[in-house]
């Protein structure tokens, strides 16, 4: 009787709550459903914007920008967020759901898409997972993507090495 009781309220309050919950709720499962992995196997579709012939308007590059380096500048203004939150004690914003991308974004020069690449971005995306998890040293998680990217631009594109140790936020006072 006790669990018929408590369905029948869990019920009940399920079809009485604001339209808005309900949006929201309905809006937040669209927003985690499993999006196929991303990976060098992956084909990239031409015609979407960073693509060849399809560069992003940018007030940096005046050719444009590539979906790879659009999705870099969006990593770094996550991780300049995350940078903030914890010299200020808390915890940085999820970044995997914006990162996760990564590996089969339209680069530049699509010979830079390669096997080396994509192992490093393998190891930029574990860091971050691992961030995200909430580990027990956030600061250590949040360094450890940082020096995962640097290691990736010491192989190629050395150009934003400097900003990327900026990143870096010191141990905790």
């Amino acid at each position: 009787m006790r669990r018929l009781l408590a369905s029948s309220l869990l019920l009940l309050a399920a079809c009485t709550r604001a339209p808005a919950a309900a949006a929201r709720d309905a809006s937040t499962l669209k927003a985690e459903a499993p999006l196929p992995e991303c990976t060098l196997a992956t084909p990239l579709v031409p015609g979407v914007p960073g693509s060849p012939g399809h560069l992003i308007p940018s007030e940096l590059n005046p050719n444009g920008a590539s979906e790879l380096a659009a999705l870099m500048r969006t990593m770094v203004a996550d991780l300049e967020a995350g940078r903030a939150a914890l010299e200020k004690g808390g915890t940085p914003p999820p970044l995997w759901s914006r990162h996760r991308k990564l590996r089969c974004a339209w680069p530049t020069d699509s010979a830079d898409r390669n096997p080396q690449f994509d192992a490093m971005a393998v190891t930029y995306l574990a860091q971050v997972q691992a961030l995200d998890a909430k580990p027990t040293h956030p600061r250590a998680a949040f360094n450890a993507v940082v020096t995962a990217c640097q290691a990736c631009h010491e192989n190629s594109c050395p150009g934003p090495i400097e900003r990327i140790v900026q990143l870096k936020v010191a141990d905790a006072p």
